[in-house]
């Protein structure tokens, strides 16, 4: 009979808070000062795209930079986002991480190992597997903790402010960058802002105190086990969402339109390879934008199938696949879910998982920017906009130009090779180069 592969479930509960360097959490920390007037180049969004970024450019030395992000904290967004569903693993394998691409930094699987005591032994199995060429994953807080030590080793964070941007205007030859603090000239400016989460329908009533959705903090004093919960979405996030739920021994109706979908990446794997990518970039504008369609299609990790199935074989959760929800409505003592079908379900608290959307609203002035199914025209090999000069993207913006791979960490390094080596040819070059080899400030 035939095999199928199914990792074991134990790495979903890896702990969540241990702090693997001196440098975490401080080293992502925002300072408080005043913006500058000017800066060659300017990066809009403190995630994990600028991250990356930053220290591609700190290697060919570009050090003159800012990094605006509305948050306090950089990579703050993404680390909230994971919190409020209860992920305590990544879901890409150790080699996808932030960093410099050809560089001789410490690898994430080299970090881990530097901190092997401090693994459980599930842990440090995913490492051997890592260190045998097969998948391995890593847990959210040696991540974190490895952000942070990019961070530091390459000064980064001493180059962000905290400041919501806007618009971007065309003066001239430059570009202006208007803040809620005040506004910044620069020569380049990079756009790497993540993805805004997709919105729930009209007919659903999202003002309720009973629904939350996936990226806002859970209300974990509700310990009632005679509560009911559904979980609208079939995505990772929802699986983190039942996951934790199912844990803490509530019972889940969890929703979605579809049937489950079970794969180690959220996107073919092909895309990762430059091969791929090159694969991608030989299609026509069209048949791209159907390919980034097609592989917006939501998907689980293996690693939660068996614990799902033994749930919903106990009755604990129940599963309502394929069903379309018309609305949800407060109605005092529970929430009631509409299904398209005439019928209604009903639950105590409602967690909507349904995803995020790709869509460019960039608040540009004095340039034509192109735009095609909500995301911009990018070059493929500079990652700058079409009709704006200066005007880059990283990220899910340049989907266009690198795939659906973009989204992710590999697609952020990739994307930020090429916009070093633009930002190279297009500014001056520094008087006194400086040494390429990281700072040790954070291991």
């Amino acid at each position: 009979m035939p095999s199928t592969f199914l990792p074991a479930p134990e790495i979903l509960d890896s702990p969540r808070g241990r702090r693997f360097t001196d440098a975490a959490p401080q080293a992502l920390t925002i300072p408080g000062t005043p913006l500058p007037a000017e800066a060659p180049v300017v990066i809009i969004g403190g995630g994990l795209a600028a991250l990356t970024l930053a220290a591609q450019l700190w290697h060919h030395d570009i050090r003159d930079y800012l990094i605006l992000e509305r948050e306090p904290k950089l990579t703050g967004r993404f680390f909230t986002r994971v919190d409020n569903v209860s992920q305590r693993v990544l879901r890409s394998p150790y080699e996808h991480h932030p960093g410099a691409e050809g560089h001789r930094d410490c690898e994430m699987l080299d970090f881990a190992r530097l901190h092997w005591s401090w693994l459980t032994e599930v842990e440090q199995h995913e490492v051997r597997m890592a260190q045998s060429g097969q998948r391995g994953v890593a847990p959210i807080d040696l991540f974190e903790s490895y952000c942070s030590h990019v961070a530091a080793s390459h000064d980064v964070t001493k180059r962000a402010r905290s400041a919501a941007v806007r618009e971007v205007v065309r003066a001239g030859d430059r570009w202006q960058v208007v803040t809620d603090r005040g506004s910044v000239r620069a020569s380049a400016v990079v756009w790497a802002v993540g993805e805004p989460r997709r919105p729930a329908p009209d007919t659903w009533d999202t003002h309720s105190p009973r629904v939350r959705f996936w990226d806002e903090p859970q209300d974990r004093n509700i310990d009632s086990r005679n509560a009911t919960h559904a979980v609208i979405g079939s995505g990772l996030s929802s699986a983190h969402i039942v996951h934790d739920l199912c844990t803490r021994g509530h019972r889940v109706r969890w929703i979605f339109r579809g049937k489950e979908h079970y794969q180690c990446a959220d996107v073919n794997a092909a895309f990762f390879r430059p091969e791929g990518r090159a694969m991608f970039s030989q299609r026509s504008l069209e048949h791209r934008a159907r390919m980034l369609t097609a592989e917006r299609r939501p998907s689980i990790m293996f690693e939660f199938r068996p614990r799902l199935q033994a749930w919903e074989e106990s009755g604990q959760l129940s599963v309502l696949r394929e069903t379309e929800v018309s609305a949800l409505k407060d109605c005092g003592a529970h929430v009631e879910i509409a299904i398209a079908d005439g019928d209604t379900v009903q639950a105590d608290r409602v967690h909507l998982a349904l995803g995020t959307q790709m869509h460019f609203s960039p608040g540009v002035r004095g340039a034509q920017i192109r735009i095609h199914r909500g995301l911009p025209l990018v070059s493929d090999s500079t990652m700058e906009l079409a009709g704006a000069p200066g005007l880059y993207a990283i990220g899910a913006l340049a989907s266009c130009a690198l795939g659906p791979a973009a989204r992710n960490i590999d697609g952020h390094r990739v994307a930020a090779a090429r916009i070093t080596a633009a930002l190279q040819s297009a500014l001056p070059k520094p008087d006194n180069p400086v040494d390429q080899t990281p700072s040790e400030a954070s291991t």
